[in-house]
């Protein structure tokens, strides 16, 4: 099937970032400022002295006191100031070159070279700097560009004007001037406007009589700024409260702490030949930008999975006990969804494979379709798949076996070979069938797919055998696992379940017979669908609950997915179309990515392509799930429906997917705040939705 439209996505910027300590090299992690010299070395003002970058990706380093200030001039000397002192950089050596009686506030500079006290403004002169003009008010800093000087306090703007120079200071209680307390300032590299960084945001003030912050021009983040720089393209970067902002294209895009930035408060920003590089308090970061496609992203992926993520036999689910972001100090967790996650990334290199034709891709499907088929034949009952398995010498092996440990039930193989999970739910279910129907139709043999429709007859026969529940080894249905029409349609604590439970059988039957071509599985289906209402519950499978939870979300859209592809009657398709339109249009909101096509693949309507492409683009690298602070943002807003279900404070509107707690796709995307970076999220969660689309013809790559 291939869609109308598409998105023929090209080449873009992608972001990463390299975070750098005293165990990196710097001299502390208490990085004050920054500075970059036009050879391109970086130099990094901390509370023990003055680092700076070597060509070898090294650093160097000289030992002083706190260096508060540092300036790059064109001539290719470097001045920094430690409290009174100002010292010079010179021939790969510093030294002390002045003092003065008060401290040093700030050096800038263009053809000439200024530095500045509260009381006075110096010019270097022979070798010296020599007083040049005393300030109208104890001055804070000073900024130079377009042939002019600015210095501030913290209430007043003084500009360096007029013929004989004297300052022209600006206050609000006689000016059009906002209340506010001045951190920073600086002139935009051409036009000569003054931007100010303040306790209220950011603010440009036009030479006259004009001020604009964030209400005049919401492109200018409202956070408090401490640092301003301009990049030779127009990019403004700012140092805030809450991270690193760099307005570009028209709007602000916020790179948070700690996957950019290595705590809130930015001390310093610049931008610098080889990217951006932020001070904090604990630390310094570069943040450059490397020329990628999607698919190139996806081949990045595929490697990093299959490098870092697979276990025994093939399964993947995410990275515990990761290191200082380094995936390779990281343990594949053996979670309670082995199944659904594995299948998952199953489904990804099915669609992958049937788009390239990859044989190394096939070998990985075949590998991990091979341990979903072991996951389903391990406990030894005709039909029942464990959760997960564990082996020796994995965590928690030989421990908790026949306990019920939060919600997690291990027994020993038949074979004593391995552990195996059981209270099997729905979710398992629903990955197998997703995953092991793909895989058939896409990527197997003869006598693989003899093998899978086995299994997959073997499961559902389990199911209706059972009075369509999953019965464990203490002959008891499995908690979540329960399809039963007397429940599902006449009892109301399965409310939240019903519709979605109902599609998920009808999914499971549908491709059983697709599989089989057994009528008695088309039987029991329409049975289900026309006598118990099966189809009219799955015409309407979403219920409103706030946006609080995201897991069902996942289960409705994966069936959906697989029974579309796998269904030719129009009748029934119309039914499942109508549940699948109202479900997308309530998780709309979202954003979700794999929502999103796989809403556009089935019904050719607008699916907010473009915003789903963007969101491919932004996933970082790395897949570590730094912990994300953002609550210090001011152009958050809230919302509050989730309240009356029972959810925790959520926002409106997702965050970018780089701006905000990195999860799975069924996690809930309105988080604002959290993480965990000792984990990494599984790559699926961009392999899935970018193959999907690619198979679907929704997203192609430019030649």
């Amino acid at each position: 099937m291939k869609r109308k439209g598409n998105y023929v996505s090209g080449s873009f910027p992608q972001r990463k970032c390299e975070f750098f300590t005293a165990e990196s090299g710097l001299i502390s992690s208490k990085a004050l400022c920054l500075a970059c010299a036009g050879d391109g070395t970086v130099y990094i003002g901390t509370d023990c002295g003055l680092s700076y970058t070597k060509a070898d990706g090294s650093f160097g380093s000289f030992a002083c006191p706190p260096v508060e200030s540092i300036f790059a001039a064109k001539d290719g000397r470097v001045f920094f100031s430690c409290g009174k002192t100002l010292y010079i950089v010179e021939n790969g050596s510093i030294s002390e070159m002045q003092s003065f009686e008060d401290e040093i506030v700030g050096i800038s500079g263009e053809d000439r070279v200024f530095l500045m006290t509260p009381p006075m403004l110096y010019v270097l002169d022979g070798g010296e700097f020599v007083p040049y003009l005393d300030t109208e008010m104890p001055a804070k800093g000073l900024s130079c560009g377009c042939g002019r000087i600015v210095s501030f306090s913290e209430r007043s703007l003084m500009v360096f004007a007029g013929k004989r120079k004297h300052w022209m200071c600006i206050f609000p209680e006689h000016s059009t001037m906002p209340e506010f307390k001045i951190n920073c300032v600086s002139f935009d590299k051409e036009l000569g406007f003054i931007w100010l960084g303040t306790d209220k945001g950011a603010y440009i003030y036009d030479n006259g009589c004009g001020w604009y912050g964030y209400n005049e021009i919401n492109a200018l983040p409202a956070e408090e700024i401490f640092s301003i720089d301009f990049t030779d393209d127009g990019r403004v970067i700012l140092g805030t409260e809450a991270g690193l902002a760099i307005i570009a294209d028209g709007k602000v895009k916020h790179l948070p702490a700690t996957r950019w930035v290595c705590e809130e408060k930015v001390n310093a920003a610049v931008a610098c030949k080889d990217g951006i590089w932020t001070a904090t308090d604990s630390g310094v970061t570069k943040i450059s930008e490397l020329e990628m496609t999607l698919r190139k992203k996806a081949d990045y992926f595929f490697d990093l999975a299959e490098k870092y993520y697979i276990r025994k036999l093939g399964y993947i689910t995410r990275l515990l006990n990761v290191k200082d972001g380094d995936l390779s100090t990281g343990t594949p967790q053996i979670s309670d969804n082995d199944g659904l996650w594995t299948h998952t990334y199953l489904a990804s290199l099915a669609y992958c494979y049937a788009v390239t034709g990859d044989e190394k891709v096939l070998e990985a499907a075949r590998r991990s379709m091979n341990a979903m088929i072991f996951l389903t034949k391990v406990s030894g009952i005709k039909g029942f798949t464990a959760r997960a398995v564990r082996f020796e010498g994995e965590p928690g092996y030989g421990k908790n076996l026949d306990l019920q440990i939060d919600g997690g039930e291990w027994h020993k193989s038949p074979d004593g070979k391995c552990e195996w999970l059981g209270e099997t739910s729905s979710d398992e279910m629903t990955g197998h069938f997703f995953g092991f129907s793909l895989y058939y139709d896409l990527c197997a043999d003869d006598e693989e797919k003899e093998t899978i429709k086995g299994v997959i007859c073997d499961i559902v026969d389990h199911i209706l055998e059972n009075n369509y529940h999953l019965c464990d080894i203490d002959g008891l249905p499995t908690t979540w696992a329960c399809w039963e029409p007397a429940e599902l349609n006449g009892n109301s604590m399965w409310l939240w379940e019903k519709c979605v439970n109902s599609l998920e059988i009808l999914t499971f039957l549908d491709v059983a017979y697709h599989m089989s071509g057994d009528e008695k599985y088309r039987r029991e289906f329409l049975k289900l669908a026309t006598k118990d209402h099966y189809l009219l519950n799955a015409a309407q499978h979403k219920k409103a609950d706030g946006r609080v939870t995201h897991i069902d979300d996942n289960l409705a859209f994966l069936c959906t997915a697989t029974i579309l592809r796998i269904e030719n009657d129009p009748f029934i398709r119309a039914y499942i179309l109508m549940g699948m339109r109202h479900h997308w249009e309530y998780e709309r909101p979202e954003r979700c990515v794999t929502w999103n096509l796989m809403y556009g693949a089935f019904t050719d309507d607008v699916c907010d392509l473009d915003s789903a492409v963007q969101a491919l683009r932004d996933l970082p690298l790395d897949y570590v799930n730094y912990y994300m602070l953002n609550a210090k943002r001011k152009d958050l807003v809230y919302d509050t429906e989730q309240e009356k279900w029972g959810g925790g404070k959520q926002l409106l509107v997702p965050l970018a997917t780089d701006e905000r707690p990195l999860a799975n796709y069924d996690a809930n995307p309105f988080r604002f705040d959290g993480g965990n970076s000792s984990t990494a999220q599984s790559p699926s969660s961009y392999l899935l939705p970018y193959w999907f689309g690619r198979y679907y013809g929704i997203i192609d790559e430019a030649d």
